[in-house]
């Protein structure tokens, strides 16, 4: 038995042309012999040929409702306001990959097209797809994503450990930025993040605090020797400018102009693709000089001469005694030593490349010995107020 309705959908302005695509329109519904209720709708595609769309529904009452929605979204975005409608997660996520996750391209030392973090984001792609796979778009919810950082937060990372919360909002940041674009394209009306409250927290990620002690960074020197001697320049290095560890790598004599006592980093070489100039330390000049004397350098070449540094450096802080340091906490280290110095935070913010102040706030860790001379500070205030507001209090009294 076959129940066929046609429907004309409603129109606020008739028109010749709106008319026309009434009669390429036709609605139905029908149930199949399994019992099945179906909507369909049949229109005309780009190429002007005769195709259709169907949805399956549990009764009659819901095909046609099923019917009304697509008829209405045929009228109101055509064509593709119904291919949207099929695509799913795993759709975005092929079509991320292709437009967007390709290798960077650079143009005048900036870069055009592409990301630089490319291999990393196929990482979270994959994590996508896992969680949503089939999902349709149009479908997903703030539910949903809520669901996924909190699934994210409960699921171990690969070591067993504990996924921090700055890991999953780098994962959140990236998937927003996905269904941004889709969004942009009209795939779905709204990005599900807009749903409810701010899902992504940077407030709640477990600030750094490993601040090295004038001894420790003395000890972490003095183990840089036999296999790991590469490392003393390159750690001064890090210590004296806040360079990142990239930025370092990736330094080429022609960057580095002893004369003056200035190194420039290149905007093809940053996190923020901006360049900008640090000063070299007498300690770090002598390095330097040591470097380039030591055996026939061209301007091409790369200062320190190495491109991995994490076992070495591993190796360097077990040496030294050191634990739970991160090569990135010397740049922590420089931010911190010059607040302690009464650099201004635009100032420090400058000298480490940032473009948000926020960003450098969040480098500026305090040592323990630095709270105390604050304590110490306003001890003195106060001893010296004392006298005054003991003869205050005699007098009222």
């Amino acid at each position: 038995m076959v129940n066929t309705i046609n429907f004309i959908p409603f129109f606020h302005k008739t028109s010749e042309a709106s008319l026309k695509n009434v009669k390429q329109r036709t609605g139905q519904i029908f149930q199949n012999k399994n019992g099945d209720w179906t909507a369909r709708v049949g229109y005309k595609n780009n190429n002007g040929k005769r195709t259709a769309v169907q949805r399956i529904a549990k009764t009659k009452t819901d095909a046609r409702k099923i019917l009304k929605h697509l008829l209405k979204t045929l009228e109101d975005g055509g064509r593709k306001a119904l291919d949207a409608e099929k695509i799913t997660v795993n759709s975005l996520c092929d079509y991320y990959l292709k437009n967007y996750a390709n290798p960077p391209y650079y143009v005048n030392d900036r870069k055009v097209a592409g990301l630089r973090s490319h291999v990393q984001i196929k990482g979270y792609i994959n994590v996508f797809r896992e969680f949503f796979g089939a999902v349709r778009l149009q479908s997903l919810t703030y539910d949903d994503l809520r669901e996924f950082r909190i699934q994210r937060l409960l699921t171990p990372t690969h070591q067993s450990s504990q996924r921090t919360i700055a890991s999953v909002n780098r994962e959140l940041s990236y998937l927003r930025r996905i269904l941004n674009i889709a969004e942009r394209n009209g795939w779905i009306a709204k990005n599900p993040f807009k749903g409810g409250d701010v899902l992504i927290h940077s407030a709640d990620e477990v600030k750094r605090e490993r601040i090295l002690t004038l001894e420790e960074t003395q000890r972490l020197i003095d183990a840089c020797t036999d296999r790991r001697a590469h490392l003393k320049p390159l750690i001064i290095a890090a210590l004296d400018t806040g360079c990142r560890l990239g930025e370092l790598l990736k330094l080429q004599w022609q960057e580095v102009d002893l004369t003056f006592g200035v190194i420039i980093i290149k905007a093809f070489n940053t996190k923020t693709m901006r360049k900008r100039e640090v000063g070299i330390t007498t300690r770090l000049h002598t390095e330097l000089e040591s470097l380039w004397n030591s055996f026939p350098q061209s301007k091409e070449d790369l200062v320190f001469g190495v491109s991995e540094v994490r076992k070495s450096f591993k190796s360097a802080c077990s040496k030294a005694g050191l634990s739970d340091l991160r090569f990135h906490d010397l740049r922590y280290c420089h931010a911190s030593k010059l607040n302690e110095l009464g650099f201004s935070v635009p100032e420090i913010a400058s000298q480490l490349g940032h473009t948000q102040i926020q960003t450098t706030l969040r480098y500026i860790n305090r040592h323990k010995n630095s709270v105390r001379k604050v304590t110490l500070a306003l001890d003195s205030i106060y001893q010296d107020m004392m006298p005054t507001i003991e003869i205050i209090s005699e007098l009222i009294n």
